[in-house]
């Protein structure tokens, strides 16, 4: 399919330029008035595809009756062939109502053969969900990674699956702290449950995605879940967290995963000043393996 060859050993920090540069691509929303999306830098077209991921979840803090019973995984991919016919609208209408936002992409096409590790994204909690994410993203697609982001029912503001139906969030209380570490778990079992059905699914889809080496990237609470998923899956070969204060494991005294993590955050991580996380000071002092962090000071969470 002529793809470039892999630089340097699978699962190295110095293979996400292209995934720092597409983060960083996402600040242009909140400066941009234009209706359109601006194209991918990289050499390969973008394809995109969503599937229902079937997992009964009885202990969902969010779902009614505390019951789920299945999560929405989208996968950004490289391909050759370029789009056709009229851009579309790639923002669900309901979610661009509720965040005030719209702009297009285009669909399907071929999967390509990624040669890097798969990256597993998780979106901010309670939203924007993956969609709204769809510029670094599609990014990091255009350079050949493929990208599956992962959206829970009941915690972002409005979710459409591809069926057709669709699920409205609830209203998420950010000062409940025990709730947000119950959404935080129900992250991990998200994230391990599609590591399951992987395999299933790229054997239907007749896709040759990467499925034995993963990078974990996730914004503010899929951050922080994306550290969380890497402890003991040998899949995961490093991490990238914006912004995503932690929880669980990733802030105790047994934090250290042992590969290369990178931390890229606003002021409010510094652990200077009365409302500053401490987390984050706790997670990087408990590190034995490769680790960055870089404040961008002056900035905020949003």
């Amino acid at each position: 399919m002529g793809y470039p060859a892999r630089p340097g050993t699978v699962g190295r920090l110095a293979s996400y330029p292209n995934v720092i540069r597409a983060v960083l691509a996402s600040l242009q929303l909140s400066i941009a008035d234009a209706a359109s999306l601006p194209p991918p830098t990289g050499p390969y077209q973008v394809g995109i595809t969503r599937h229902t991921i079937e997992h009964f979840n009885p202990r969902d803090p969010l779902a009614p009756n505390k019951v789920s019973t299945a999560f929405l995984a989208t996968i950004f991919y490289p391909t050759l062939q370029k789009p056709g016919g009229a851009p579309e609208l790639y923002l669900n209408p309901k979610t661009a109502a509720y965040f005030e936002n719209s702009w297009n992409y285009t669909w399907g096409g071929p999967v390509g053969q990624p040669p890097y590790p798969t990256i597993l994204f998780g979106p901010g909690g309670g939203g924007p969900p993956v969609e709204g994410s769809t510029i670094p993203l599609a990014e990091l697609a255009s350079h050949g990674y493929t990208v599956i982001g992962l959206d829970h029912p009941f915690e972002q503001p409005f979710l459409r699956y591809p069926n057709g139906t669709g699920a409205y969030g609830i209203d998420i209380d950010f000062n409940d702290l025990q709730l947000l570490e119950a959404i935080y778990r129900t992250r991990l079992v998200d994230n391990a449950v599609l590591l399951k059905r992987l395999p299933k699914l790229v054997q239907q889809l007749k896709a040759p995605f990467n499925i034995s080496h993963f990078g974990a990237l996730g914004y503010s609470l899929g951050g922080a879940a994306s550290f969380g998923s890497m402890y003991g899956d040998a899949r995961f070969v490093s991490g990238l967290n914006p912004d995503g204060s932690l929880f669980g494991r990733p802030s105790s005294v047994f934090a250290d995963v042992k590969k290369p993590v990178f931390l890229l955050a606003s002021e409010y991580h510094s652990g200077e000043g009365e409302q500053a996380d401490s987390s984050w000071q706790i997670f990087l002092s408990r590190q034995t393996g490769y680790v960055r962090e870089i404040f961008v000071i002056g900035t905020t969470h949003y």
